[in-house]
């Protein structure tokens, strides 16, 4: 089995211009409710070219969010208005300015345990598959895992 067998190909995506804001609703959109509690949620970024850019996960909005925190001098009592005005702070940034700027990618054509190896050795939860710089589709880690553990339970 190939990349190509085990991959999405309907996964969220932003340009890297696009707004936090933005980008925090895509995720909503796409897993905000309960049957995604599990899944390793995530926005693949593309550049003008619509070639893979980088990464946007909760993880980093979340660490964002936690650094501008303790810039504008966290309350001892966290309130309503302290998190509107830490949102309004970084729903405007770009998803530029927080991305990970992902490099690594896989063919349609990867093999499956070559996957596996890229995700041990950088403990990603997804990683994009690309045809000629655009991104194809996305392998989870919970996918490869059973499509691997399929062919082991046979």
């Amino acid at each position: 089995m190939k990349a190509r067998d085990i991959m999405f190909t309907d996964f969220p995506m932003i340009s890297l211009h696009a707004s936090v804001g933005d980008a925090v609703r895509i995720l909503h959109k796409n897993f905000g409710d309960e049957s995604y509690m599990n899944a390793a949620p995530g926005i693949v970024v593309v550049n003008d070219n619509g070639e893979l850019a980088g990464i946007l996960s909760p993880l980093t909005i979340l660490k964002t969010l936690g650094m501008e925190a303790n810039e504008a001098g966290r309350p001892r009592e966290e309130s309503p208005e302290f998190y509107a005005t830490l949102s309004a702070t970084i729903k405007g940034k770009k998803v530029s300015d927080i991305m990970d700027w992902q490099a690594i990618s896989v063919t349609e054509e990867a093999q499956l345990l070559d996957v596996a190896d890229l995700f041990v050795a950088n403990r990603f939860q997804r990683i994009p598959v690309v045809r000629d710089g655009k991104v194809t589709g996305l392998i989870y880690r919970s996918r490869l895992l059973f499509a691997l553990a399929d062919s082991l339970l046979a």
